[in-house]
């Protein structure tokens, strides 16, 4: 009798416990690999918890003239060159996250559409960039105005089944919104035409528009995969936990290295231990972990927005670079305000060993 009472207890005490989630993954825990930045930007002009997002405009004729766009989401959108240096700034309001697509048809020509999310005004600021100067231009027939209690993150998505480009806007209360731009009397417009809800805050969020899926940064759950066309429905996967080896919560921003033809990388800000996860842009295997160390150039902390090219900068970057919000920049013991650190993607690559 004895025994048995005993069994039970035990029975009891281990049912109690909350299950394990821990993702293996074909990890075998590699180690967090270290790379170290080549340049940074130009610090944000505003103190605190401001730069957040960033994405690279890629010049039509001359790649070296290419812009980042990054957010200081207490003041707006900021333009560097490849160096790092602001080339112009526009304070037009809270911005929090940005992208970018090339391609859409405004005023009978193909354009660079820049969208971001403003929390100011809750709405998707829309601007197109100026070829010439990379200046930018703002384009939006009104103010698109989310139906979210308040947005947060952003993506945006080109359809290779219909050559639409959508965004996508998350809230901080996990609903994510897909709008789709159309030009409207000389200006950009935008419609709802699909929501998806999570149970808790999303932000990052990224497109790949060659196989037609979106990828969701679920802070303090997991990464997910969905479709991205408006038509389809909700189903996900999840492809990794904050609760896996090598990641912890937040999960923050999510870009994707095309390696062309298809392969490439998916790249996630594992917040809560300053790293980037990646992954197999296919299979969506997991292929280890880097962080940016101090070095010449401070490393990266606490890191929101991220996003990569695989355009060839000459000698410079000639398999282009990985960017990243810093927050908390350095300069020997001086805090500055906060900004962008950017990677020769070789040296990511060559790290983790991962095929070009």
């Amino acid at each position: 009798m004895k025994n048995r009472l005993y069994f039970i207890i035990i029975l009891v005490i281990f049912s109690c416990k909350p299950p394990q989630q821990i993702e293996q993954i074909d990890m075998k825990l590699k180690p967090v690999v270290s790379v170290f930045a080549d340049l940074e930007t130009e610090p944000v002009s505003s103190v605190d918890d401001a730069a957040d997002d960033a994405c690279i405009w890629i010049h039509p004729t001359d790649v070296m003239k290419s812009t980042i766009i990054g957010t200081n989401k207490q003041n707006g959108l900021v333009v560097y060159n490849l160096e790092g240096k602001e080339l112009y700034s526009y304070p037009v309001g809270r911005v929090n996250n940005v992208d970018i697509r090339n391609g859409f048809l405004y005023k009978g020509q193909k354009v660079s559409v820049v969208t971001a999310s403003n929390r100011t005004y809750n709405t998707i600021t829309v601007h197109i960039v100026n070829p010439q100067t990379g200046e930018l231009i703002d384009v939006a027939a009104r103010p698109i105005k989310s139906e979210l209690k308040e947005v947060y993150g952003l993506g945006m998505y080109k359809s290779n089944i219909s050559n639409k480009i959508y965004v996508f806007i998350c809230g901080k209360d996990g609903g994510v919104e897909q709008w789709e731009l159309f030009e409207k009397k000389g200006y950009i417009d935008a419609k709802l035409v699909r929501n998806i809800v999570l149970s808790t805050q999303t932000e990052g969020i990224v497109a790949d528009d060659f196989y037609g899926k979106l990828y969701v940064a679920e802070e303090d759950k997991a990464l997910w995969k969905y479709e991205a066309e408006p038509n389809k429905m909700n189903e996900r996967v999840r492809v990794i936990s904050t609760r896996a080896l090598n990641m912890k919560d937040d999960f923050e921003g999510v870009t994707i290295y095309d390696s062309g033809e298809g392969k490439g990388y998916v790249i996630l800000s594992s917040q809560g231990n300053n790293s980037y996860a990646v992954f197999d842009r296919i299979t969506n295997q997991y292929q280890g972990s880097f962080k940016i160390d101090d070095g010449t150039i401070d490393g990266t902390y606490d890191t929101d927005g991220i996003d990569v090219t695989n355009v060839s900068f000459g000698t410079k970057y000639p398999k282009g670079f990985f960017i990243a919000q810093d927050g908390a920049n350095t300069q020997g013991k001086d805090s500055l305000n906060q900004n962008f650190k950017i990677v020769d993607w070789r040296k990511i690559a060559d790290k983790l060993q991962l095929s070009e």
